[in-house]
């Protein structure tokens, strides 16, 4: 058994958290975007979000390394905690977390280690031929130890440890919020992502809990974003694609709890265009604006009961090889 399947089987899927984030008001929303904003920069950058008492800085990790980073957030005595974690940095200049990001995106969001063609280099050595992968070697691939999701995992488990009383939230935006979600699997604490990746592939290769016969809007898990990000949506990826272009395998699209889409293209007039995957396009354009002009929350769906939700139909993954 895995560590993390043996970190998992210790949860008891009954306790279900009393406090929860209430997604669907709009200031509570906002103020979590704006943490996981936060997880790009500094507190002494021009652009971060100073958010009052309720959401103080408490702590930091992962700013002295090439890695996983962000910040810890607490209220003022310390019985609400907020985790938010950084996603990827892409392109050139955009920080020392670069490759190790990448690296992990396709990991965790490929169907085989990258493999997508010919000109690929695998990052892990899973794929067997002909839409073929080794399943069993994928599991391994996803649950070693210098991968963002078992630091993630234990730097959380250490923060449980130091506020076994408090009330603990995690957020983040693109590969961050594919890891909140993945880690309140782990510890069934809340997790709110905004454009994620989809996380029900790499869920599924590190055999995270799904709560016996409890409805996906009972998980705490929240995935919110909107219809002109690619990567949210799930089509970034063939030749033609800015994901190819720039090598990351961004191949999966289904999202386990509960995902709310705000449709952009229709509503807004967007067109499909990774710049919209910008957490800061999100809160300015979308989160600030969106209650003002439409009045209603967006649409929210289960990929769970959405029988047309598949990762990855043309592979073939084989046990036992």
């Amino acid at each position: 058994m895995s560590k993390n399947k043996l970190k998992s089987a210790k949860l008891d899927w009954r306790d279900i958290p009393k406090y929860i984030p209430l997604i669907r008001h709009w200031k509570t929303l906002i103020n979590l975007a704006k943490l996981t904003y936060n997880a790009y920069v500094k507190p002494e950058d021009q652009d971060w979000y100073d958010l009052g008492k309720k959401y103080g800085l408490n702590d930091t990790f992962g700013w002295d390394h090439d890695g996983i980073r962000g910040y810890v957030f607490a209220s003022n005595d310390n019985k609400t905690l907020v985790i938010s974690i950084k996603g990827t940095s892409m392109g050139f200049g955009a920080g020392p977390t670069v490759g190790n990001d990448k690296f992990n995106d396709n990991r965790l969001f490929s169907c085989c280690c990258a493999y997508v063609d010919r000109t690929w280099s695998s990052v892990c050595p899973c794929y067997l031929d002909n839409y073929r992968c080794n399943q069993d070697c994928l599991e391994k691939s996803v649950d070693e130890d210098e991968l963002y999701f078992t630091i993630t995992l234990n730097m959380v488990d250490r923060i449980m440890k130091e506020f076994p009383k408090s009330v603990i939230w995690i957020t983040g935006h693109s590969l961050g919020g594919a890891l909140s979600s993945l880690i309140g699997l782990t510890y069934n604490i809340p997790a709110v992502a905004f454009e994620s990746p989809g996380d029900r592939l790499p869920a599924r290769r590190l055999h995270l809990p799904h709560p016996p016969a409890l409805p996906a809007d009972k998980m705490n898990i929240w995935h919110l974003g909107h219809t002109a990000d690619p990567i949210f949506m799930g089509v970034c990826n063939g030749i033609r694609s800015s994901c190819y272009v720039g090598g990351y395998a961004m191949e999966s699209k289904c999202h386990v709890g509960v995902t709310c889409s705000f449709d952009s293209v229709e509503k807004l007039g967007w067109r499909v265009d990774i710049r919209s995957h910008r957490i800061q396009e999100v809160i300015d354009k979308i989160l600030n604006v969106w209650e003002t002009l439409f009045g209603d929350f967006p649409n929210c769906y289960s990929d769970e009961d959405e029988k047309d939700c598949v990762d990855c139909g043309l592979w073939e993954y084989i046990e036992g090889v």
